[in-house]
């Protein structure tokens, strides 16, 4: 059964997505420190570790996923729902569970 995408609840769609996002981005920072943290052993002398290489911006990151994501969906969803009024939204096609 066919039907039509008319309308996106804005706020739904973008707290999942950023959720997604954060949670994503959480999952490929933890590595990511510990690459850099590994490699401070062999770096030239510096004064202290940058801020951007240390455990804080592990944290500090998923943070700044999810609310840059946030924002944008919530644009995104809007002007699609904007964009469905004169397109008729995208069709999707759906099947009953039994």
């Amino acid at each position: 059964m066919q039907q039509r995408l008319k309308k996106i609840s804005a706020h739904s769609l973008a707290i999942h997505v950023a959720l997604v996002f954060a949670i994503l981005s959480l999952i490929f920072m933890l590595p990511f420190t510990f690459l850099m943290t590994s490699m401070v052993p062999n770096m030239p002398e510096q004064n202290g570790m940058p801020f951007m290489f240390t455990g804080a911006m592990t944290f500090v990151m998923p943070f700044f996923y999810f609310v840059l994501t946030y924002i944008f969906t919530l644009i995104m969803a809007f002007i699609y729902n904007l964009l469905a009024k004169l397109t008729g939204g995208v069709k999707v096609t759906l099947e009953a569970n039994d």
